[in-house]
């Protein structure tokens, strides 16, 4: 075979296979790498930390910590947070936000013994409390239409839209002596405090006879008596 006429068929085989092998690798995805997948993130659990311990945390673990809002908690430590927006464990995006609340202080009730219902009323509704009165009670030292005490008492802890109990005075009126007699000391100590009464305790050792138990009061049951008046317990010790 001619010399030129061999290089002319090496020439255009080595031209068809170069062409074949580019198509290949073009067609097929030949020596084609995809980027690597971007990692993602663990949201770890936020509850319980403060903001600047939380966007550590967070740091750390490559999100991002909003705050959402503040709100008042009786059970998380004021400061800390109480809720996220993104459950803990979960997958995302890195530098994904995360939106926090954080805790508040719980408001404190406020004092509404010695005024009237309608004061009373007034002062709760503006710190954000309702009030409910029990009957009113006689009281010998607190004018009548005043409020003797209440429950929760001033300055405790309490959620907005609470209510707060209060206990009205009916005056120095005369009030039913109530029955005592069978109760423990304690509960008819405050049976009697409930009323407006006082109470002086006379004890006597008796055998087989249940101690701390009232066995006798003076005045009787359903008398009636002035508020302030102080009832002869008799009680076995």
């Amino acid at each position: 075979m001619h010399g030129s006429t061999v290089f002319l068929i090496a020439f255009f085989t080595s031209v068809l296979t170069a062409g074949g092998t580019v198509y290949a690798i073009d067609r097929f995805g030949i020596l084609h790498h995809d980027p690597p997948p971007v990692a993602d993130a663990i949201v770890p659990d936020l509850r319980g930390f403060s903001e600047a311990d939380a966007s550590a945390n967070a740091q750390a673990s490559h999100i991002t910590v909003l705050v959402g809002s503040h709100e008042p908690s009786g059970d998380a430590k004021p400061g800390a947070i109480v809720r996220q927006s993104v459950p803990a464990g979960q997958h995302v995006p890195r530098e994904h936000p995360v939106s926090v609340v954080i805790a508040e202080e719980l408001p404190k009730v406020p004092s509404v013994t010695g005024l009237s219902v309608v004061d009373a009323s007034k002062r709760l509704e503006e710190k954000g409390y309702k009030l409910q009165a029990s009957a009113p009670v006689a009281n010998a030292t607190v004018p009548e239409g005043q409020i003797i005490a209440q429950a929760p008492p001033a300055e405790t802890p309490a959620e907005k839209g609470k209510t707060v109990t209060v206990q009205v005075s009916a005056g120095a009126g005369e009030v039913d002596m109530p029955k005592v007699m069978g109760l423990s000391l304690k509960n008819a100590q405050t049976a009697l405090e409930k009323v407006g009464l006082d109470s002086d305790v006379r004890w006597v050792s008796l055998a087989e006879t249940p101690t701390f138990i009232v066995l006798s009061q003076k005045p009787k049951p359903a008398e009636k008596v002035k508020p302030g008046t102080k009832v002869e317990l008799t009680a076995n010790r």
